[in-house]
């Protein structure tokens, strides 16, 4: 078998680590252990060699989207001549970036409880185990920092020489240490508090957070950047500055290149003394979070409590009692299934910005920005944004339990569909309608409310039609399988329907009353849509 590399440049570093009283053989079969375990981890879907291509090509991807990220900020601190308000700005987005990928990536490695179960019921040594996970989660890091840290060396080389490389090198090690330390010690916080499942909620929140922001984020971020101003700016020293690690990495640089004050010295000896003292620290609590850990074999405990509005909504609005179960189930599903939340939130989040951005963009084309009157038209994103959802629900990461709909003889899909699409504009589309109305309303001083009400009714018409489209027995497929796109023509048809909607708005403002009779087509049209176009015998 192949030697791993990470491994060979370790066995570099074996004196130091016998110097701490570190069993390194043992250490390094554990880590070896460990990467060979991950270099096997595949879905459990991914039996066939068309999947495990599809797995590298995600892979692939995934790295693509590190180094777009990378060479942008490349390009960014490469206008930027003062060393510290460089490093601040590097430094900043590398640690917001990295502690992101760590927690949305990572997380099952850090989180791991398989040590305390297997390893330290024999006689290893639990630092050794710990240092072992540390060391696990920091080669995955400089995988990752290679596509995002890289492009960044090469803008500094550029900038100054090849002095630079050492340095920076060295500090990407600390602030990896340091990142992942400031990490394990949120975990360590959350879980001596709390139970298991809110710290599960906020690795979810994280990862759907990052998902958003690479989707979206840098269309924002580009247009916010004035690179004129970059190469004027200067680092003002104040004594808040010693508090925030962000502002440390710039001194060794200062120093290097132009001398230095006394506050550049301090922040450098911050930036080797900080992880240092944290590390030691968290070896002396490993076996504190080893067992904290344990809380989250658990399930965690639900709280009924706090949905008693959406049970109240459901007995309202689903007069069959087959709708209503299927809305409460259909609720419960997208609570509590993760896998699919990290499909549904981030497809949403591109009909709330897209409306935005187009008004931004106009914002910001470097003139006077002046309503056309049409700028409600925008809004119609949200309602194409539904064709997304409702080729997710067939997914789940339980999908296991679907063969009842068959087992069982169930015949009354077209309830089970409507309580599913009842939940959805409960859950999903109405907030998204209805938030997008309150920007617009902000932006624009009342002056599209009608269109935004005509709107609100045209999505509630257009549901059934798209779930004709796209809905199957929900829940019923490996979210593995989300990835893999139906055909084309089914997204064309919910375009073509949203576009006519959309065009009969905009000639409804043409008409005289217009408004008035369209509104009143929707209000009869709604239930007709419900009643007949509802997928389901």
């Amino acid at each position: 078998m192949n030697e791993f590399l990470s491994l060979k440049i370790l066995d570099s570093f074996k004196r130091i680590f016998e110097g701490f009283c570190i069993d390194y053989k043992l250490l390094r079969i554990i880590l070896k252990t460990k990467l060979i375990l991950d270099s096997r981890r595949a879905p459990v879907i991914n039996t066939n060699q068309k999947k495990k291509d599809e797995e590298k090509v995600s892979l692939l991807k995934g790295y693509f989207m590190h180094l777009l990220f990378g060479a942008f900020l490349a390009f960014f601190i490469y206008f930027i001549k003062d060393e510290m308000i460089r490093m601040m700005y590097f430094s900043g987005a590398f640690f917001f970036m990295t502690t992101m990928y760590l927690i949305s990536d990572f997380s099952f490695v850090l989180l791991d409880t398989k040590d305390k179960n297997i390893l330290l019921t024999k006689p290893v040594n639990s630092r050794t185990v710990s240092l072992a996970k540390v060391l696990h989660i920091l080669i995955y890091m400089f995988r990752l920092n290679t596509f995002i840290a890289g492009p960044s060396l090469i803008a500094l080389v550029m900038s100054n020489d090849l002095f630079v490389i050492p340095i920076f090198l060295v500090e990407i090690l600390l602030m990896d240490l340091l990142i992942f330390l400031v990490t394990a010690f949120i975990y360590l916080l959350v879980l001596r508090f709390f139970d298991g499942e809110l710290l599960r909620n906020i690795i979810n929140f994280i990862q759907i957070l990052l998902t958003i922001l690479v989707t979206v984020g840098y269309q924002i971020a580009i247009r916010m950047i004035d690179f004129t101003s970059l190469r004027n700016m200067e680092y003002s020293f104040n004594a808040t500055h010693y508090l925030n690690p962000i502002l440390w990495f710039g001194a060794p640089f200062e120093i290097f290149y132009h001398g230095g004050e006394s506050y550049l010295y301090v922040f450098t000896a911050l930036i080797i003394i900080v992880p240092l003292v944290s590390f030691i620290v968290y070896l002396s609590l490993s076996k504190k979070m080893e067992s904290l850990l344990l809380k989250l074999e658990g399930e965690g405990k639900e709280r009924p409590s706090i949905h008693w509005i959406e049970k109240i909504v459901g007995f309202i609005i689903n007069p069959n009692e087959i709708s209503k179960q299927s809305f409460n189930f259909a609720n419960a599903m997208f609570r509590s299934d993760r896998s699919l939340k990290l499909k549904i939130y981030p497809a949403l989040s591109s009909g709330i910005l897209l409306p935005i951005l187009m008004i931004f963009n106009m914002r910001m084309g470097g003139r006077e920005f002046k309503p056309s009157g049409y700028e409600y038209l925008y809004l119609y994103f949200n309602l194409l944004i539904f064709s997304s959802v409702f080729y997710l629900v067939k997914y789940s990461s339980a999908w296991k339990g679907s063969y009842v709909f068959i087992s069982s003889g169930f015949k009354d899909y077209k309830n089970l569909y409507r309580g599913l699409m009842r939940s959805m504009a409960y859950r999903f589309f109405i907030p998204l309608i209805i938030l997008n109305g309150v920007v617009f309303t902000l932006i624009f001083k009342f002056r599209f409310v009608e269109d935004i009400v005509i709107l609100f009714l045209a999505g509630i018409a257009i549901l059934p039609l798209i779930g004709k489209i796209y809905l199957e027995i929900p829940f019923s497929k490996p979210i593995e399988e989300s990835n893999q796109r139906d055909s084309f023509d089914k997204f064309l048809l919910s375009f073509a329907i949203v576009a006519i909607f959309a065009i009969v708005h905009f000639y409804s403002n043409i008409i005289p009353m217009g408004k008035w009779i369209y509104l009143s087509v929707l209000a009869v049209g709604i239930p007709i849509s419900w009643k007949f176009a509802t997928p389901g015998e």
